[in-house]
């Protein structure tokens, strides 16, 4: 007889304990640059750009797929932010990026579905966060990603509760590290 029961205790908590790991490079990131707004300001776009692409592609594991792609995308608006290569901010960028996968929901004939409205708001919200972390100075920059992060742990908690959109595993990571790198970035900007 096989044992088909949940895991539990730490194999249970395998997303938390991924995001630990992942914490602790946003930590370095953030107590080893003075570039906060800069490398977290974007991601506030990415993190809502990956519940649209999960949306758009209808199968909430991807999730993790979309986190993947996105990541790079972003990394590739830096990389030409820093060569001089592209004169667009990645925060303008990445915010493109969510109106780009949006259209892809619409395309994708998702418009009719009860949550199509809580993803748009969801994506304007980020959006304009993102837009604002590029739009201000330094330590406003840095407290509005911080909020931008927090924002979203709780979006993942909403997310985790009605289990739709992303799968739990994907909510639970993306909402542990959330908090911490927001709560850090809010410290960050107080020093």
């Amino acid at each position: 007889m096989t044992n088909t029961a949940a895991p539990r205790g730490l194999a249970a908590r395998w997303p938390t304990a991924l995001a630990l790991v992942t914490i602790a490079g946003a930590l370095v990131l953030i107590i080893g640059t003075d570039r906060e707004a800069e490398f977290f300001g974007p991601a506030v776009a990415t993190m809502a750009g990956i519940y649209l692409m999960a949306y758009a592609i209808g199968r909430p594991w991807t999730a993790w797929v979309a986190f993947a792609v996105l990541s790079v995308v972003a990394s590739v608006f830096h990389t030409l932010a820093v060569a001089e290569v592209w004169s667009v901010e990645p925060g303008i960028g990445m915010a493109a990026v969510l109106v780009v996968l949006w259209l892809w929901v619409v395309a994708r004939r998702r418009f009719t579905e009860s949550t199509f409205s809580l993803e748009t708001a969801g994506m304007v919200f980020f959006g304009a966060i993102t837009v604002l972390v590029v739009a201000t100075e330094s330590t406003t920059a840095i407290v509005l990603a911080g909020l931008g992060w927090l924002c979203h742990g709780a979006w993942d908690a909403y997310h985790f509760r009605v289990n739709k959109i992303v799968n739990r595993p994907w909510s639970e990571y993306c909402g542990v590290i959330d908090l911490a790198v927001g709560t850090s970035l809010l410290i960050a900007a107080a020093a």
